[in-house]
């Protein structure tokens, strides 16, 4: 069964092993597998940072998207990305 977090123009899509990113705007999706998917979070002003895309190495994300979330929607979406994670760190 998938899992949906929406937020602002996009919806994220976890659906096993796989993220996708929806945009509004936008008529493609992009697929992400769990095994090649990078997230980065930083603390930005009263809220977080959040970066998802493509992990190169240890520290690079690429591509993907960047949103800014205030603490409840961080929340939101932490347990949404962690199903994700799970599936990538095979717990």
């Amino acid at each position: 069964m998938a899992a949906e977090f929406q937020f602002d123009d996009y919806i994220l899509v976890q659906d096993g092993r796989t993220l996708e990113i929806f945009h509004r705007n936008q008529s493609e999706s992009t697929r992400y597998h769990v095994a090649f998917l990078g997230v980065d979070v930083q603390p930005h002003r009263d809220g977080f940072k959040v970066r998802l895309g493509a992990r190169r190495g240890d520290d690079q994300i690429v591509g993907g998207v960047s949103l800014k979330m205030d603490p409840e929607e961080f929340e939101r979406f932490r347990a949404f990305i962690g199903l994700a994670i799970a599936a990538r760190d095979g717990a």
